[in-house]
């Protein structure tokens, strides 16, 4: 699949926290209108099209992501190194928390204008996002049980990995690279 497509899905993904938090902020829970005649199935769901389409969407890319990467990480055609050091990075969860997902959290998303900004921003932010190794500090992943480990190989490359493995030093996993020295990657044995 193209390195950019899954960038921007890796983004998108990322963001699954401020959907929830925005699908319960809109969530209109009213089931009887202003004369208490109770809302039709149809009415309730037209009054909540958001939250629902923020639900959907999460679940949509978690689907997707969780799919991907078991079809994806496969030992054929993957680039392959040696683990020299390895280390953990979970600071960047934390990072990424307070600088992205807190801002989002505050934003009024009332009327129109306010809607056309917060889109402006996103899309910003996502544009930066998909050009930068800001891709691999996503923390929906960790819910997921992906870790960030910062790898040198014996060659002395270091490279940002996002996995759910556990890795020593000397082992040669196969990742699928998302960008520049950033790679998702697994522990795989070839079956004869």
């Amino acid at each position: 699949m193209n390195q950019n497509i899954i960038r921007y899905i890796l983004f998108l993904l990322a963001y699954v926290p401020i959907y929830i938090i925005t699908a319960l902020k809109t969530t209109n829970p009213a089931l009887v209108n202003e004369k208490y005649i109770p809302y039709t199935i149809k009415e309730i769901i037209l009054n909540n099209l958001i939250p629902i389409f923020l639900i959907l969407l999460s679940l949509v890319l978690i689907t997707y992501f969780l799919i991907y990467s078991k079809l994806a990480l496969k030992p054929k055609g993957n680039p392959k190194f040696t683990i020299k050091s390895i280390k953990q990075q979970h600071k960047e969860y934390v990072t990424y928390l307070g600088t992205y997902i807190l801002p989002f959290i505050a934003l009024e998303t009332k009327t129109t204008m306010d809607i056309i900004a917060v889109t402006f921003m996103f899309l910003t932010i996502g544009f930066i996002f998909s050009k930068t190794n800001l891709i691999y500090t996503n923390p929906t992943l960790a819910f997921f049980g992906y870790d960030i480990y910062e790898i040198e190989t014996e060659e002395g490359k270091k490279y940002d990995c996002i996995t759910k493995d556990k890795f020593n030093i000397g082992e040669k996993p196969k990742g699928i690279k998302l960008g520049i020295n950033t790679f998702i990657i697994s522990k795989w044995t070839k079956k004869i």
